[in-house]
C-alpha cells in the first residue's frame, strides 16, 4: 500500500490508541520532506508504533508531548536519531540498534534525524500498572524500576550494547504476519511483545560494557553521528568544518576522536568505506566498474582501480570473473 493512499496519523496519544479505530492501523506520517508510514496496534494495555521514514535531504527536527503516562520500549531498528528529553539532560544519539526502557509521562520529547536516508523506529507503550506487574512477576533484577513507576518517577534504562540481536531482528521482521481473527491476532501481538520483552530485560541485564577510552560519552555520541554522515555522502564527502559543525565538535575534537574510536582518520574512513562499498557493487553485478567509480566520487576510473588494488590485492574487474 503506498504510503499517500493512507489516512494520515492522528496527533495525539489519545486519538492513535483509541480503541474504536481496530486492533491494527496502518497510517501516513505527516511530516514536510520525509515520506513515511506508522503502523499502530493496540492490544490489551499494550500500545505498538512501527514507524518508517525516508528522505532525500536533512531536515527540521520535530517535537511531541507524551501526555499518556506509557512505560516505552524503544528500538532504533535502522538510520539514527538525535533526542532531546525534558527531564534528561542534553540531547543524546539514538544510533541505529539501541534499545531503552523509557517512563516520562508528561514531557516534550524532541527528535532530529541524523543525516537522510531510510529510518525506522518501533516502540511499544506499555499502561504502567501492567510493566509495573510484569516486572515485578518476571524481572526481580529490575523491581527498584518497577517501584519507580508505580510512585511515577521518571527513568531511562538503555541497553549497554547498542546491538539488536538476531532474535530481536526476527520479531521486527515477522510482528505484522498476524492471523486474521480479531481474538488471534492479539494473542499473536501480544506474545511477540512479551517475547521481545524478555529479550530487552536480558539485553538490559548484562550490565555496562567497559570502555577502553577517554572520550567523554557525549563526544562519543557525536562521533557515531559524524561516521554516519560519512557513510552517507561518500560520492561528495563534507569537509572537516563542514562535518564539524553538522556533529557539533570542533575539529580538533573530531579528528582526535575518530582516531581513537575508529582507530583510522577521518579520510581514512572515507577511503575505506568506499572501497569496501565499491566491492560489494561489483559483486552485486548492476552497475560496470567506471559508473562505481565516479558514484564513490573518484574522478577518474584508473584512479579508483589503483586504490582497489592496492587495498585488496587485487583488481575490481578480477571480482568479475
Amino acid at each position: 500500500m503506498e504510503a499517500h493512499t493512507l489516512p494520515p496519523a492522528p496527533a495525539t496519544y489519545e486519538q492513535i490508541f483509541s480503541p474504536d479505530r481496530g486492533v491494527v492501523q496502518q497510517l501516513a506520517l505527516p511530516f514536510e520532506n520525509k515520506a513515511g508510514t506508522v503502523t499502530i496496534a493496540l492490544v490489551n494495555n499494550i500500545g505498538i508504533v512501527d514507524s518508517r521514514l525516508h528522505t532525500d535531504c536533512l531536515t527540521p527536527s520535530w517535537k511531541h508531548f507524551n501526555s499518556k503516562p506509557f512505560v516505552e520500549m524503544n528500538f532504533m531498528v535502522e538510520g539514527d536519531i538525535y533526542q532531546t528529553m525534558e527531564g534528561f539532560s542534553g540531547r543524546k544519539l539514538c544510533a541505529r540498534g539501541s534499545n531503552n526502557l523509557l517512563f516520562n509521562p508528561g514531557t516534550l520529547e524532541e527528535n532530529q534525524l541524523v543525516g537522510y536516508g531510510n529510518y525506522r523506529t518501533f516502540g511499544v507503550h506499555i499502561w504502567p500498572e501492567k510493566m509495573s506487574e510484569l516486572l515485578r512477576a518476571y524481572v526481580p533484577e529490575l523491581e527498584k524500576y518497577s517501584e519507580k513507576i508505580y510512585a511515577g518517577q521518571p527513568f531511562l534504562l538503555e541497553s549497554p550494547t547498542p546491538m539488536l540481536t538476531a532474535k530481536m531482528k526476527y520479531i521486527f521482521d515477522t510482528i505484522w504476519e498476524y492471523p486474521d481473527p480479531d481474538g488471534l491476532k492479539k494473542l499473536y501481538l501480544e506474545s511477540k511483545i512479551l517475547d521481545l520483552l524478555s529479550l530487552q530485560c536480558e539485553s538490559l541485564l548484562k550490565g555496562p560494557v567497559p570502555k577502553g577510552t577517554t572520550i567523554p560519552a557525549a563526544d562519543i555520541d557525536k562521533l557515531h553521528a559524524a561516521k554516519v554522515l560519512l557513510q552517507q555522502r561518500l560520492e561528495q564527502p563534507p569537509s572537516l568544518a563542514e562535518l564539524s559543525k553538522l556533529c557539533q565538535l570542533n575539529e580538533f575534537k573530531l579528528k582526535k576522536g575518530f582516531r581513537e574510536l575508529f582507530n583510522t582518520t577521518v579520510y581514512g574512513f572515507i577511503h575505506e568505506t568506499r572501497l569496501t562499498r565499491a566491492q560489494q557493487m561489483i559483486r552485486e553485478g548492476q552497475h560496470n566498474i567506471s559508473e562505481i567509480a565516479y558514484q564513490l566520487g573518484y574522478s577518474h576510473p584508473q584512479h579508483f582501480q589503483r586504490a582497489f588494488k592496492k587495498q585488496f590485492g587485487i583488481t575490481p574487474g578480477s571480482l568479475l570473473r
